[in-house]
């Protein structure tokens, strides 16, 4: 449940009403600002919610039915654009993200930076934490590289997007990252969406493989309930009987969230396609669908990365600059049909 108040509402006040709101043991409240408005999230049964009376309280809104309030497009709570480093995502250009799965080398890194800056790429991925299917892959060089994304960051230009795993490791690569980004097996992990809500950073939310539309805009929720407005939905493909791709593309998703939200949408070609030859006419497919964003993963020279798999979706660099062209002029024809929107 969401209690909106009158948007002048002081702290003190706000923290009055969440203790009488809250007054059952299995309620919690807490504030919340955001574009102006001021609420409280309470957190559980409804019927168990102190229903009180104050000239502060302008309405009640039950979440009880879909889960999600906020980032409901008929709320008019979010912005359309969530800013990263100086540019920002959504309503307008076709944004890029291109780089590594995982950060190996630190000097193929800042090349492959430059590179897709180059290119026309927006920020360059590179994960320190990586959610891996089994336990002998490189997981990521973790914590202890910190200083070499902060190497990346400074060499290659651009901003840095890089993946979290654990609540515990939020607020110290949030100082080195530009952006933070939740694996779909972590969608659910409520602590984790709960510390990104206060990390002061984007955070880059991937649609877990096996999750609804409604389950990953609640994941949204999640992170925006707990302070953070600036959340970028990522999709890149559900499990299906179909094994031709690594997984199958959830086109039809992108279309669902636009219409429910304003959060922007991007698009993950290489991981859903899991090859290098796919992630073109995937691109192409979601600029149609009209995404907000891709999320492209290439390397230089992907046969010196740790893992087969990784290297084989790997996109070629050098066709990068030629792929977002055609997708940008792809995305502009599609919206002047408006079949989407």
């Amino acid at each position: 449940m969401l209690v909106e108040l009158a948007p002048h509402s002081s702290d003190a006040e706000l923290a009055s009403l969440a203790t009488r709101i809250a007054r059952h043991e299995d309620v919690t409240a807490w504030p919340l600002r955001l574009a102006g408005r001021c609420f409280l999230v309470v957190a559980g049964d409804e019927r168990l919610v102190h229903r009180v009376s104050s000239a502060a309280i302008r309405a009640w809104h039950s979440t009880a039915e879909r889960g999600y309030w906020l980032v409901d497009r008929a709320n008019a709570v979010l912005p359309r654009r969530v800013p990263l480093g100086s540019g920002h995502v959504g309503g307008g250009d076709l944004w890029c993200g291109a780089g590594p799965c995982a950060l190996e080398s630190v000097s193929d890194t800042v090349r492959t930076a430059t590179m897709v800056r180059r290119a026309g790429a927006d920020a360059v991925r590179a994960s320190l934490f990586k959610v891996r299917s089994g336990p002998y892959h490189f997981p990521g060089k973790g914590r202890g590289g910190l200083s070499a994304l902060a190497e990346v960051r400074a060499g290659g230009g651009l901003p840095v997007i890089t993946e979290v795993a654990d609540p515990r490791d939020v607020g110290a690569v949030a100082q080195v990252a530009d952006c933070l980004q939740v694996d779909p097996r972590n969608m659910t992990n409520r602590a984790l969406l709960a510390e990104l809500g206060g990390s002061g950073r984007p955070v880059l939310l991937m649609r877990g493989v096996r999750a609804t539309v409604a389950e990953w805009l609640k994941a949204a929720e999640y992170v925006v309930s707990h302070g953070n407005p600036h959340v970028i939905m990522c999709a890149r493909g559900v499990v299906s009987f179909d094994r031709s791709l690594a997984y199958q593309l959830d086109y039809g998703a992108v279309a669902a969230v636009r219409r429910h939200t304003d959060l922007p949408v991007i698009f993950d070609p290489s991981h859903s396609t899991g090859s290098a030859a796919a992630v073109a006419p995937a691109a192409l497919a979601a600029a149609v669908f009209g995404v907000d964003g891709l999320l492209i993963e290439t390397h230089p020279a992907p046969e010196r990365m740790y893992r087969p798999g990784d290297a084989a979706q790997m996109y070629p660099v050098d066709r990068l600059a030629a792929l977002l062209a055609a997708c940008r002029q792809v995305r502009d024809l599609a919206a002047g049909l408006d079949a989407f929107a």
